[in-house]
């Protein structure tokens, strides 16, 4: 039976006239209550019909009554309002709706759950649900966002929603608007370098001396004088060398070869020899250069230590060295340095220079000894100026009396026509999952 409530006169009241006696019934709860909705900074048509929902919630083991849970939805083209009670409202308040009769002057109360609506995108839940049935694994950064959203504090949760506002969804965007940015990158790279182009000038940029592309020779496609300038040609050397009398030279790729052309009695080798001293004075110069880390003390105290010419000293400064500016203060001296793509340089040159004097096709073990780098830092060098690294065959390592085992260790950087250098960097491919 319905609880009644006798609502009694004010006798106060009387002077303003009497008020008709009035009563309050509860009225028993049924499967389908009045609703009170409530929406925040969410603007719903009119004209949206909503379906009421009743979901019955199994109580924990301590409540033996169950609980019903009410939910309401409707829906526009392109938008979803759904309308749930809010847990604090459902635990700790109670929402009634009074319907007054007139006949009988009687109020009757009905329970009327709360709820509150939010809205959806429905592409979203389409997005979603097709997501979903392929079994898609959320991403570490969108797990630890849904963790946030449930267990983060106030202050994480509003910045969660702050980045869902602002995010841009590309499958929202219309056609036209996907349109005309594909057509805005296509107008704004169309005058990018191909991967060819790219390619050719990232070699220009390269410390590589001139290259001759339509060489039809190998001694074609570098000159001399684009590495040795006139000046350093003709302050080198070689009369003690071509008499055979001393060979003053800490390389022993350079010894080896001097021995070589001594043994040809046949002609002057000259030229030849003015190369191998010259590489030999790169050599000391490289090495000197790496015992102070890139950094040389000034231009004469350096010419002095490697006992060249002035005019030697003053071009490896200008080809191998960068000017720094003075840390000290009020210092007006010049501080010299060479970079490691400056020291780099220092060994394509050089590499161009021993293909010279071996008919452009050059062991590398006694060099890279010389040097003292790693094999592939100088099979790189090599690559650089347009070899291609072979091993020595069997006829060339039994000619020079090496077992198999020795000759592994020795590598043949050859240039030949048409030249191969390496290609540039691309893209690497994008992982797949297993």
């Amino acid at each position: 039976m319905p609880a009644e409530t006798k609502r009694k006169r004010d006798p106060s009241s009387e002077a303003n006239g009497p008020l008709p006696d009035y009563t309050i019934t509860i009225a028993p709860t049924n499967d389908f209550p009045p609703i009170l909705a409530s929406s925040h900074g969410i603007s719903i048509p009119p004209t949206t019909q909503f379906t009421p929902y009743i979901h019955t919630i199994n109580p924990p083991s301590k409540k033996s009554r169950k609980a019903e849970e009410f939910l309401l939805y409707g829906e526009t083209p392109s938008i979803g309002y759904e309308g749930r009670e809010m847990p604090e409202d459902a635990e700790y308040r109670r929402h009634y709706v009074g319907i007054f009769n007139p006949k009988t002057n009687g109020i009757e109360l009905h329970a009327a759950p709360k709820l509150h609506f939010g809205r959806m995108i429905k592409a979203h839940i389409k997005r979603d649900r097709l997501v979903d049935g392929k079994g898609v694994v959320m991403s570490n950064v969108d797990s630890r966002t849904a963790l946030g959203k449930e267990f983060g504090t106030k202050k994480s949760q509003k910045r969660l929603r702050e980045l869902e506002l602002n995010k841009i969804d590309v499958s929202d965007m219309g056609k036209n608007i996907t349109t005309s940015i594909v057509s805005q990158v296509e107008a704004n790279t169309k005058d990018m370098p191909t991967a060819v182009e790219l390619g050719n000038q990232i070699r220009a940029n390269k410390p590589i001396p001139k290259v001759n592309h339509d060489a039809n020779h190998p001694d074609e496609v570098y000159n001399l004088e684009d590495i040795i300038s006139s000046d350093e040609y003709n302050v080198i050397w070689v009369r003690e060398w071509e008499r055979g009398e001393e060979l003053k030279s800490k390389s022993s790729f350079v010894q080896a070869r001097i021995r070589k052309l001594a043994e040809d009695k046949s002609k002057k080798h000259t030229r030849l020899l003015k190369i191998l001293r010259y590489i030999s004075l790169m050599i000391d110069f490289y090495l000197f250069q790496q015992r102070g880390r890139g950094r040389l003390p000034a231009m004469d105290r350096v010419k002095k230590a490697l006992s060249v010419d002035h005019a030697i000293a003053e071009g490896f400064f200008r080809r191998y060295t960068e000017k720094n500016v003075s840390s000290e203060e009020g210092s007006d001296k010049d501080i010299y340095a060479v970079s490691p793509a400056l020291a780099n340089k220092i060994l394509y040159h050089m590499a161009v220079l021993c293909l010279m004097v071996d008919h452009y096709d050059v062991d590398i073990f006694q060099l890279k000894n010389d040097l003292g780098v790693q094999p592939k830092e100088l099979t790189l060098a090599f690559k650089e100026v347009g070899c291609s690294i072979r091993e020595l065959t069997k006829p060339q390592y039994t000619a020079m009396k090496m077992t198999k085992a020795e000759a592994m260790q020795h590598k043949r950087a050859v240039l030949k026509i048409p030249l191969e250098f390496p290609k540039p960097p691309s893209r690497r491919a994008k992982a797949t999952r297993r």
